[in-house]
């Protein structure tokens, strides 16, 4: 039996069927292609990333790693999945990375930074895998190369740790700088050593900002103990500096740095006190000091002490701040080397000017100084003029007193004189000695009794007797008295009344006497004198005389002094002691002075022509000096002659100068820049200060003849004469001798260094024509034969 079945829808659904399953076998394939290809393509990307990764289960171990973290941990092996952490890593890694694990597993990602190898830096991350309930599966490792960026931090660390060295020392060179800054204005305000150093000292506390400063000086004596002068900011302040005991001695207690800094000369640093073996015995006494530097000062090339400086830091000073400091120890030594000179300077100024205002023998003010205490009084316009008495007392036969019983004892008089004029006179007086047997007393007196009841009273002390030599003997004085304002209203003419009425005493046989002012000058004949004088000088009756000077060290004529003579045509030759002051009261000195300067002109054009020039020197007057025209006169006279610049030179006396120095500075300038050198005559008579003189443009300092002619037989006459050359020299001036008389003088004063000198031992004056053949014929070795 045939059954005939129909499979057509059986057979096509197979075919379908299998179709489909070739399809999806198919797909299968190809899917599976691509997730292999895509897997190779995530790990070739995963291994190309510049970056460690892998996954590690829940029981630390490796499911996954990429090439790079098997070639960092694992280089000699190809695969190491499966591997344990701890085996890989190795004992001493795993060690560090374990807790971190812990963490992770525990849920907690981690990152942290570490050095697995030398010179390799890395930074991971572990990050917890959660399953879907929660459960950590395991944990995927991120990690990168650092090393590059530590190489930068560590570089950026040692930058940043050298610019605050920098800094640092830039703020130590800073402190330096401002102490040395205020260090300097501290010595152009200081006036006094002590105070210089207190305030340097401060200054480098307070401006510098270091712990504590001190400057120490070094004993003058055999001891050589270390003497503090001046400190800021110690406890205790200098007796407790006192107290350490240091010295200069290179012995156990001489190792300070300041010893050693004094005693070397050079600067001595300890970087930490504290454990320096040199400072332990004062470790009690350091506070909070940690360190110092110490400067040795040379003071005119001797170390005197130190500048030491501390700080509360260790290692305080470096290099370059110790420079600095150094800079300003340096110029600490140079403020007390000027101090000092200037104090010396000042010191011997000061004797110089009480040595010419004082009597060397009693003590007492000399004639200079009583005439400038007499124009005080008698200048005071603040009040009604206050009625005075000068006295002069000149002691009688002391000439003989010398001669019998010698001169020390004579001395002796006058210094017991002296002394009993001062115990006795009013306490208001001011008692002076004039010169040789004279003394003089300026009292108030309100009228002549009571002038004449202080000559008695001073007299009947005055004539007790006298105890010298083993005997006693009777010494008597002349008292002469003026008044002021009755016999005179300037102090030159109380003094000139003063020695008048001595005279008048003497000539009387009287043993005081007032001033009889029916003895004064006749008047009439005063003024007849001045306007024959006015006529003189128009009318060819003046004479130009020369007075030669001489180069002391070439004995070559070198210039000379103009000297003016009145020929009267009834009376001969007028020296000028008689009509100079007259010239002075009555105003004729300017066109008296005009004349001696023109005449000099002449005189010095028609040498020029003659190719013989010597300079000449012109005196001038105070009130011709302080005649601006004549200033511009000269200028005239000089520009219609043909005279050489510096030929034609200006004596000024030093009391002229004084009368109004800043006009007397501007107006010798002035001279000065039309080439005229200058002279200061009776140098040592008037009252000026070195210390201006030297601001004077002048080239000559004249030293006053009363000097001069005193200098063998007064101590004191050579002393300042020996100064004032020594004193002129440092000035940069040179000296000029006048009144030289003697061989004994020129051989002195040539000794002593002076370097011109005028005077009668080399000629008297002459007239102006005879000059030049005098000068011609003047061989040094005249005046050594005429000796």
């Amino acid at each position: 039996m045939l059954v005939f079945r129909d499979v057509t829808a059986e057979r096509t659904a197979q075919r379908i069927i299998q179709e489909h399953n070739a399809a999806l076998q198919a797909d299968v394939r190809q899917r599976t292609q691509e997730w292999q290809e895509s897997q190779s393509h995530l790990n070739n990307v995963i291994s190309s990333v510049p970056a460690l990764i892998a996954y590690v289960d829940a029981q630390q171990r490796y499911v996954y790693v990429n090439s790079q973290y098997r070639e960092c941990f694992a280089p000699d092996r190809d695969d190491i999945t499966g591997e344990s952490v701890s085996n890989i890593l190795g004992e001493q890694l795993y060690a560090l990375a374990s807790p971190l694990i812990d963490k992770v597993l525990a849920g907690e990602s981690q990152t942290y930074d570490w050095q697995p190898f030398p010179g390799i830096w890395q930074s991971f991350q572990y990050i917890p895998n959660f399953r879907i309930h929660g459960d950590i599966d395991g944990y995927y490792i991120l990690g990168t190369d650092i090393t590059e960026r530590k190489r930068y931090e560590e570089r950026i660390h040692a930058l940043n740790v050298e610019l605050g060295q920098r800094v640092h020392e830039l703020e130590r060179i800073g402190r330096a700088l401002r102490t040395l800054s205020a260090g300097n204005r501290t010595m152009l305000r200081a006036t006094e050593e002590q105070s210089l150093l207190e305030s340097m000292c401060h200054a480098i506390v307070t401006a510098g900002g270091y712990g504590m400063a001190a400057v120490w000086y070094i004993s003058s004596d055999a001891t050589t103990e270390l003497i503090p002068m001046a400190e800021c900011n110690y406890p205790g302040g200098l007796p407790a500096l006192r107290s350490l005991g240091l010295i200069a001695a290179d012995n156990e207690q001489g190792q300070s740095l300041t010893a050693i800094a004094i005693r070397t000369g050079k600067v001595q640093c300890v970087h930490d006190l504290r454990i320096d073996s040199n400072h332990v015995r004062w470790h009690d006494q350091l506070g909070k000091l940690s360190s110092g530097a110490s400067c040795p000062l040379l003071v005119n090339g001797k170390v005197i002490g130190a500048l030491s400086i501390y700080d509360t830091d260790t290692n305080a000073f470096g290099e370059d701040e110790v420079a600095l400091l150094t800079d300003s120890a340096d110029d600490l030594a140079f403020g007390i080397s000027t101090l000092r000179t200037r104090n010396e300077q000042q010191r011997v100024q000061a004797e110089i000017n009480h040595m010419l205002r004082h009597d060397s023998l009693t003590g007492l003010p000399n004639a200079i100084e009583f005439q400038e205490v007499l124009t005080a009084k008698v200048a005071d316009t603040n009040s009604l003029p206050v009625p005075l008495a000068a006295l002069q007392f000149n002691i009688e036969r002391l000439s003989e007193i010398n001669d019998a019983l010698g001169f020390n004892n004579g001395d002796q008089i006058l210094r017991d004189f002296g002394k009993r004029l001062q115990r006795h006179a009013p306490e208001s007086a001011y008692v002076a000695r004039l010169r040789g047997d004279e003394f003089a007393i300026i009292a108030p007196a309100k009228d002549i009794d009571s002038a004449l009841a202080l000559a008695d009273e001073l007299e009947m002390h005055i004539s007790r007797p006298f105890q010298v030599a083993d005997i006693e003997l009777d010494v008597s004085a002349r008292i002469g008295i003026a008044l002021f304002p009755e016999h005179g209203k300037t102090s030159d003419e109380i003094l000139r009344r003063m020695g008048k009425a001595t005279v008048q005493a003497k000539n009387r046989g009287l043993s005081r006497c007032v001033f009889d002012t029916s003895n004064q000058k006749n008047q009439a004949g005063r003024l007849t004198m001045a306007s024959e004088l006015r006529r003189a000088i128009t009318g060819n009756q003046l004479r130009l005389f020369l007075q030669p000077k001489v180069d002391l060290s070439s004995g070559n004529v070198c210039g000379a002094e103009a000297l003016v003579r009145w020929m009267h045509p009834m009376k001969g030759l007028i020296p000028p002691g008689l009509f100079i002051d007259l010239a002075e009261q009555t105003g004729l000195i300017k066109p008296l002075t005009e004349w001696v300067i023109v005449a000099a002109l002449d005189l010095l054009q028609s040498w020029e022509e003659k190719g013989c020039a010597i300079p000449i020197a012109v005196n001038i007057s105070a009130r011709n000096f302080r005649d601006e025209k004549l200033f511009e006169n000269y200028r005239q006279w000089h520009s219609e002659r043909a005279v050489s610049a510096g030929l034609l030179e200006v004596e000024i006396t030093e009391s002229t100068v004084m009368e109004n120095a800043d006009y007397a500075l501007g107006a010798l300038k002035e001279l000065r820049n039309a080439g005229i050198p200058l002279y200061v005559d009776d140098f040592g008579t008037g009252y000026s200060s070195l210390s201006y003189l030297q601001k004077l443009p002048v080239d000559y300092i004249k030293i006053d003849q009363s000097f001069v002619s005193a200098m063998h037989h007064d101590k004191d006459s050579a002393t300042i004469v020996r100064s004032t050359i020594d004193l002129v020299h440092d000035l940069g001036r040179k000296t000029v001798a006048e009144g030289v008389e003697t061989k004994e003088h020129w051989d002195l004063l040539k000794e002593l260094g002076c370097d011109i000198a005028q005077g009668y031992f080399i000629a008297k004056p002459m007239p102006a024509s005879e000059f030049l053949k005098w000068a011609e014929d003047f061989r040094v070795c005249q005046l050594q034969s005429d000796g």
